[in-house]
């Protein structure tokens, strides 16, 4: 998922007093007054009211983007400013209500004044909070309920100016109607923050929480690391969340960073797709459901985290595919996890990238599709990560082990960092500084499709490659969404293990146990639907495996100890 680049936050987070009173630079004031939650009532509401000053613009001209809401009110020095039309990115009024999923739907509005407009703009609405199996989203970033708490990103709520002019960003909260008790926190701090001068931008890849929140540490520290939820997972997230404290504190140290902001992780429910996340600058959002345990988390949060320090615009291939290289990896080299676990973990990500019908799909193809394809969408993350395994080998072997792709991924950090132009030349050139020539064909050749195979050793010498059968991932039948979030079955595959199973075409089954990710990952994971035919409703477990296709795995030799792999 990508995020906006780390270092764009580390510029804009600073304590209140240190914002300076230029009235050059223009004020953006969010005031966030979310009412009584109550997610056994189900219903809640959020009031913003954004103010922006020096506004000077002629009729036409886009003034914020908002997903369509009702309530909205907008005012200028002159009056009352009415609308010229809310369109769509798309240019079209969607005419549809509060978005209740993915911020990537068409629901987000370009909003025009019918008027010039000037002075001071002050734009007021209230945002409707329901929970549904479809506002989990993909990613989970659209409003909702968990326990007595309301969390959303700020693309998904605010009203945020399209200028990349610098604001001075003020963020308020109003707490009086959540009752006593009630705390909020965001990407950008606890409580009521402001930014150094800043594009308002930012304000959308940043999550919001408020209401009775639980927090770990339970008293938190400005400058440290700290987590938030205000559901209940069914399992004690306190234990994850210090063991996730420990990992990224090694982390930081492993990436050679210096001054690096607080950071914050958000748990809440996701009815959709349980146990997957979405990163945010030095934040990330990470979901609980069906299925997910503290011990299956540990897989998303170092993943997430990793974005934290290399996320950029180079393309899925390394946003995506170094976080998957790294999520197990650093973990095991900490010693937070077992070798086991890291070699499942690598194990599973060759078997979903080796057992993919698109896998020699050019990376230029994987952009336009990411949403709509899921296997271009797994293809982005398990190709990358194979590469950077590929590339480590190859810079070890040339350097006698004294080099390795960890001090590439380093210098495009601290590159980034210092302000330079990230760009995909600037990775090539380290590349050929490593390895010459031989490293810049290994990386067209990723881009253009071609077949990436680690060799024997790539992941270090206690781990050598095997050819084994694996069978690709096949659902068995053709799902059709149908209004309340559920599943209509339809294209029955003759022999599939769906329909060995008993399943037919026009069950109606569960939307939650048919989209989870790490299905795909798991050539052994079973799915249990829940099955809904001539009014009776029972569950019906299989394996959604189809044909099986050779594909490269990595076996432990027992020879070499711990000590002499971990690297």
């Amino acid at each position: 998922m990508r995020i906006i680049p780390f270092v764009a936050l580390i510029a804009s987070i600073v304590p209140a007093a240190a914002v300076p009173a230029d009235t050059a630079v223009p004020i953006m004031k969010v005031l966030i007054a979310p009412g009584l939650m109550d997610e056994s009532v189900n219903h809640g509401e959020v009031k913003v009211t954004v103010t922006l000053s020096q506004i000077h613009a002629p009729a036409g001209t886009p003034l914020f983007t908002l997903p369509a809401l009702p309530d909205l009110n907008v005012v200028d020095s002159k009056g009352p400013v009415k609308s010229q039309g809310p369109v769509n990115g798309k240019g079209r009024d969607t005419g549809k209500g509060p978005v209740k999923g993915d911020a990537e739907s068409d629901d987000t509005r370009h909003w025009k004044a019918a008027r010039a407009v000037s002075g001071e703009l002050v734009i007021r609405y209230r945002v409707p909070v329901e929970n549904s199996l479809t506002n989990g989203g993909i990613p989970p970033l659209g409003p909702r309920i968990d326990g007595k708490g309301f969390s959303a990103a700020g693309q998904t709520f605010l009203a945020i100016p399209p200028s990349q002019s610098p604001y001075h960003i003020v963020i308020r909260w109003d707490l009086s109607a959540m009752g006593p008790g009630a705390t909020a926190v965001s990407t950008f701090g606890d409580g009521d923050v402001e930014l150094a001068p800043g594009p308002p931008s930012v304000l959308e890849r940043a999550a919001f929480m408020a209401g009775q929140l639980n927090r770990e540490p339970a008293v938190v520290t400005p400058n440290g690391f700290s987590a938030a939820w205000s559901g209940d997972p069914g399992f004690d997230l306190r234990p994850l969340m210090q063991w996730t404290s420990r990992l990224h504190a090694w982390m930081g140290t492993f990436f050679q960073t210096d001054g690096d902001p607080p950071y914050r992780v958000f748990l809440r429910y996701n009815p959709a797709n349980a146990g997957g996340g979405v990163a945010f600058p030095n934040s990330f959002v990470v979901t609980y459901g069906a299925g997910v345990t503290a011990e299956s988390l540990k897989h998303i949060l170092p993943h997430e985290m990793t974005h934290t320090w290399t996320s950029n615009d180079l393309g899925k291939w390394y946003d995506e595919g170094d976080a998957v290289y790294y999520q197990a990896l650093l973990p095991w080299r900490a010693g937070m996890i077992s070798t086991e676990a890291y070699l499942d973990d690598l194990n599973k990500t060759a078997a979903r990238y080796y057992t993919n019908p698109e896998l020699s799909t050019p990376e230029e193809k994987i952009i336009p599709n990411f949403w709509s394809d899921p296997w271009l969408n797994t293809l982005a993350y398990d190709r990358g990560a194979l590469y950077f395994a590929v590339l480590n080998g190859k810079i070890r072997r040339a350097s006698d082990n004294r080099r390795s792709v960890d001090d590439l991924v380093r210098s495009m950090i601290h590159k980034a960092r210092a302000g330079d132009t990230m760009t995909e030349a600037t990775w090539i050139e380290l590349v050929r500084q490593e390895i010459g020539e031989d490293g810049v064909m290994v990386h067209e050749s990723m881009m253009r499709g071609g077949l990436v195979v680690p060799e024997s050793d790539d992941y270090g010498p206690c781990f050598h490659r095997v050819s084994k059968p694996i069978r690709r991932y096949e659902l068995g039948f053709r799902p059709t969404s149908l209004p309340d979030g559920k599943k209509r079955v339809g294209g029955m595959i003759e022999g599939s293990e769906a329909a060995k199973a008993g399943l037919r075409d026009g069950d109606v089954v569960s939307y939650r146990t048919i989209t989870t990710e790490g299905v795909k990952r798991d050539p052994t994971a079973t799915i249990t639907v829940t099955v809904t035919r001539d009014g009776n409703t029972f569950p019906l477990t299989f394996l959604p495996r189809g044909e099986a296709v050779d594909a490269f795995q990595w076996e432990r030799d027992p020879a070499v100890p711990d000590t002499g792999c971990r690297g």
